[in-house]
């Protein structure tokens, strides 16, 4: 009876959420076997972009122990200061921090030091085990060939990178697919698979929605939602989304405004070196172009107003420009997923996007092609 009992309970574990089933709480213990010395060791965690300690433990006969709690697995560092040689350089440890037992064993060094007890933790181990040769060769060739004439064995090189590059990527996606119940392969998928640029209709929704509720209810889970919706949002053939921002009188500027006309978004910033290289060309089109139903909006990830309004005073850009000041936060390019520049994108005067990122000194031409 009491096997029959304990086979029910089991079985019953094994259709509870992964959430449910999982300690709430970390303790990372810590043996750095040949360690005399003591010291300190601290736990940081990413906030606003900077690595932040926040919480450490002392470090005696090479032991240590840390407790806490993470609303779900992050990226986290372990750093260890020895009291009587302080100076000694950073001996640090990344590693994916989650709730459960994680161990921490070396010698003299944490940041030699093996990991284990943390899942995701082994699953980043072992994606990054398969991309190393890849990347090992690419920075290579990158050594190799910086600074060289452009020639053949330039070529070959660049090619032989793009190749890598690629073969990477597909072991991002491979991975991703077949772990769509674990927080690594969504995070692969955000991260490496997504990343900044890429087109939705080949690798977003469809194979974000294969991941588990759970997944999907994480703050990871919500933040590759937004990911997808803002690439979306830049997809050719679709309704451009309407926003409003200050100009740079500090009047509002409505994109909708200008329906009935091929409007180009523009989204640079006067420290963008290559978007100020660009500027001459738009300048070009715009001139050639302005009196045949087209108009352009330069929507500024500026920080400033002085810099923003200086630059389109030197660069002598005479179209409509907008900005909040709010950086690479800035509303608008949140919106849709900016997240490089110089980027645009072309929309007729339904309002539909029909092109993006166009640049170059054919830049005349190529919009002539598409303005009707």
């Amino acid at each position: 009876m009491k096997n029959i009992l304990r086979k029910c309970i089991l079985a019953a574990a094994c259709c509870l959420p992964l959430g449910l089933m999982a300690q709430k709480n970390y303790t990372i213990s810590g043996n750095l076997s040949k360690l005399k010395e003591p010291g300190k060791v601290y736990l940081a965690m990413v906030k606003s972009g900077q690595w932040v300690n926040i919480d450490s433990a002392a470090v005696k006969n090479g032991k240590f122990i840390l407790t806490g709690s993470v609303d779900e697995p992050v990226p986290a560092l372990l750093s260890l200061r020895r009291t009587k040689s302080p100076g000694r350089g950073r001996d640090d440890l990344g590693l994916f921090l989650e709730n459960s037992k994680i161990s921490v064993n070396g010698t003299d060094s944490i940041k030699s030091a093996s990991v284990s007890g943390s899942v995701t933790d082994r699953e980043q181990n072992e994606v990054e085990a398969m991309i190393r040769p890849q990347t090992q060769t690419i920075i290579k060739l990158n050594d190799e060939f910086r600074g060289k004439p452009k020639d053949e064995a330039y070529k070959k090189a660049s090619d032989s990178v793009t190749h890598l590059v690629a073969k990477n990527k597909a072991i991002y996606l491979d991975f991703a697919k077949t772990h769509l119940n674990s927080y690594m392969g969504l995070y692969v998928y955000n991260i490496n698979v997504l990343g900044n640029r890429f087109e939705p209709k080949a690798v977003g929704r469809s194979l974000y929605d294969q991941f588990s509720e759970e997944l999907k209810s994480t703050e990871l889970g919500k933040s590759t939602l937004k990911k997808i919706e803002a690439a979306e949002r830049l997809e050719t053939g679709i309704k451009a989304t309407d926003f409003t921002q200050n100009d740079l009188s500090g009047k509002p500027f409505t994109l909708s405004s200008l329906r009935g006309k091929y409007v180009l978004v523009d989204f640079w910033a006067s420290w963008c070196v290559p978007c100020r290289a660009e500027n001459p060309n738009l300048v070009k089109a715009y001139q050639e172009l302005k009196g045949k139903n087209f108009e352009v909006v330069g929507v500024s990830l500026d920080q400033g107003k002085a810099a923003w309004e200086a630059a389109v005073k030197t660069d002598n850009l005479p179209w409509i420009h907008v900005c909040d000041m709010k950086g690479w936060k800035n509303d608008v390019a949140v919106l849709y997923g900016i997240n490089s520049v110089p980027q645009n994108i072309l929309i007729n005067p339904e309002g539909v996007i029909i092109a993006k990122n166009l640049r170059g000194e054919n830049l005349t031409e190529r919009l002539k092609a598409l303005i009707k």
